[in-house]
């Protein structure tokens, strides 16, 4: 039931975002990264290993309260787990932020690169934005 009602969310979120590009792109999160061809995304779920609502950004957001179709979903200190799918290149990395409008701590996830977020990070990011090289 609760896969269900993930898979109902997310193509309720999906549908609508052709009119709201940047933010949450068209297609429905990836359930595993493994062999996906980059779609130019950084994507969060609220639960460990990809489970949950998900959220997906192909540019900058600097408050996460409003991501999803017509900005109604709230990611905001909710994401457990990530994925950088983003190009490789120049702005291909991901500079994650612990407040609103990139302030407070910060770290960064590398091109290609996803996992869990670590029990320090864990549900407390609210703001990225794409960077050239994650400088580690």
């Amino acid at each position: 039931m609760v896969k269900f009602r993930t898979t109902m969310l997310a193509c309720a979120l999906a549908l609508p975002l052709l009119a709201f590009p940047g933010a949450l792109t068209a297609t429905a999160a990836p359930a595993d990264p493994a062999g996906v061809a980059a779609d130019g995304n950084y994507w969060v779920w609220a639960d460990t290993n990809r489970g949950g609502p998900a959220c997906g950004w192909s540019g900058n957001d600097a408050d996460w309260r409003t991501c999803g179709a017509g900005n109604d979903y709230n990611m905001n200190d909710r994401a457990s787990s990530w994925w950088n799918n983003g190009y490789s290149g120049a702005l291909g990395d991901v500079r994650v932020y612990e407040d609103i409008n990139y302030g407070g701590a910060s770290t960064c996830a590398p091109n290609g690169s996803a996992g869990n977020i670590p029990w320090e990070w864990n549900d407390r990011i609210s703001s990225h934005k794409w960077v050239t090289n994650c400088g580690f």
